[in-house]
């Protein structure tokens, strides 16, 4: 048995000459090309799967061989599996070869091999250096190129793949981030046999609210609830970054931002007790406001498809349809996001998170306990919103949208200590504050739509503002009312 430890990147085909010449300044132990065919197995019943084993054969020149890879962690783009490899004599993989002790506990490895049907096939040219450090680690280096096939259906492949041999995880990223110097490449959480099980029907990816599922540990660490609220943070960013690319979805770019957010106030809230990192608080805000439209096209996205039953009232509303997907397409372009995800600032970004995931010691400066210094943190943040107008008399339209963010920035801190309290106290406290916040989002889309219908005629105008004066309204009304009651609860954190 081995366990990997590797570093995906996806990249554009161009890069394989910028990747020769870095490995030229290293000591290469090896170097080849070589074709590469892997089929991957389950059973009709998907048993593989369940298990979350993958289950494949590869073929080479003069070269043939069976793997199983059992379940593993992949943490913050590192990813990590227990594989076992054997010679493969038949067609199909014989499961009896494989270790007894690597079986779910009654598992009859006799059926699963009866059972056994292929499900994809990867077909990629592999180039391998071996490379050697300064130090001596030792990191082999792949760029693979072809496609996954599934039936009719196919994917292209082109990626680098960094697999430590021998030396530290501190090593891989030294390389790592030699690579994260080229232009068009971007840190990868979707391996060759997701991509086939999605191509096969077995995979669909979708968007997800961001939630933390820490369960309550006394005896945790601080560092290790750091570690585990950042960890989550990313997993959704690095699941909702592939999904865009692939669909589109503003949904799914929503979701990185919010997974940004979380993290920039989790970086925050720790910036005292951690030491000295290479994830840098000027370059995740620098990320953050690169996504400041992407709120704007998620309005106009929600104005067109929600409110166009009310445009379509108007004699014009064909054209006021027009003018609201130009300005969305103005304020979000697939393809200026897209160089912005494969540009060197961002992929630095997100391999400095994944670094800081994978740092082999990490202690954190505290002299309290860990409950302690979440009831300091989620105080502090309560003070600012009640030194905020949010706790004035009363508020109109335009304070309430003034403090949205410090509002989200509270959200993001009681994210980070969920689990720490109880949890019916905690969503008592909470879900006045989450409603405030859902309609803060509703007023700034009655206010584009007012900022619309002041550019149209004044008939139009005036039928329009009717409406929505009647509706900002009724919402500030049901807005002071779920705040005033909110004022009067207690935090939760100081419940004994």
């Amino acid at each position: 048995m081995s366990t990997e430890v590797e570093i995906k990147f996806v990249v554009k085909s161009d890069v394989s000459i910028a990747l020769s010449e870095v490995l030229q300044n290293y000591v290469i132990l090896e170097h080849a090309v070589k074709p590469l065919s892997n089929t991957y197995f389950d059973t009709h019943t998907y048993q593989f799967r369940q298990f979350d084993f993958g289950l494949r054969t590869r073929r080479s020149v003069n070269f043939a061989e069976q793997t199983i890879k059992t379940a593993g962690v992949v943490r913050g783009g590192l990813h990590q599996r227990p594989e076992y490899n054997l010679p493969l004599l038949d067609e199909v993989p014989r499961l009896a070869d494989f270790p007894h002790d690597i079986w779910p506990e009654g598992v009859d490895v006799s059926k699963l091999q009866s059972d056994l049907v292929d499900l994809f096939t990867t077909d990629f040219e592999r180039t391998l250096w071996q490379v050697q450090l300064p130090n001596n680690a030792e990191v082999e280096v792949v760029f693979d190129k072809g496609m996954v096939r599934s039936g009719e259906h196919s994917y292209p492949i082109c990626e680098i793949e960094l697999e430590l041999m021998q030396g530290s995880v501190d090593d891989l990223f030294t390389l790592a981030e030699k690579i994260a110097e080229f232009d068009g490449v971007r840190l990868g959480n979707v391996s060759k046999a997701k991509r086939g099980y999605q191509l096969a029907g077995l995979y669909q990816p979708k968007v997800n609210e961001l939630s933390l599922s820490t369960e309550a540990d006394k005896g945790e660490t601080l560092a290790e609830v750091f570690l585990s609220t950042l960890a989550q943070g990313y997993q959704h960013w690095q699941h909702h970054e592939q999904l865009y690319l692939e669909s589109q979805e503003h949904a799914a770019l929503s979701e990185v931002l919010k997974s940004i957010t979380l993290i920039l106030h989790t970086m925050d809230t720790y910036a005292d007790v951690l030491p000295k990192t290479c994830l840098q608080h000027t370059e995740l805000l620098w990320l953050f406001e690169q996504f400041s439209d992407i709120d704007n096209a998620l309005k106009l996205e929600q104005v067109i498809s929600n409110n166009g039953h009310f445009i379509r009232k108007y004699p014009d509303h064909k054209r006021l349809l027009k003018e609201l997907s130009a300005l969305q397409s103005a304020c979000i372009d697939f393809a200026e996001i897209e160089k912005l995800m494969t540009s060197v600032r961002y992929t630095k970004i997100t391999l400095a998170i994944s670094r800081l995931l994978n740092r082999e010691h990490l202690e954190l400066t505290i002299m309290t306990t860990v409950e302690d210094f979440a009831r300091l943190h989620l105080q502090s943040s309560w003070q600012n919103v009640i030194d905020s107008c949010l706790a004035d008399e009363t508020l109109d339209a335009q304070q309430y949208i003034a403090e949205k963010a410090e509002l989200q920035r509270n959200v993001s801190i009681g994210q980070c200590f969920n689990h720490l309290f109880d949890a019916e106290l905690r969503n008592k406290f909470r879900l006045p504050w989450l409603d405030i916040l859902q309609g803060i989002d509703d007023l700034e889309v009655i206010i584009l739509l007012r900022n619309i219908a002041s550019m149209q005629n004044e008939s139009i105008a005036a039928g329009m503002n009717k409406i929505l004066l009647r509706k900002q309204t009724s919402l500030l009304d049901a807005l002071e009312q779920t705040r005033q009651q909110a004022l009067l609860m207690q935090p939760y954190w100081l419940h004994d």
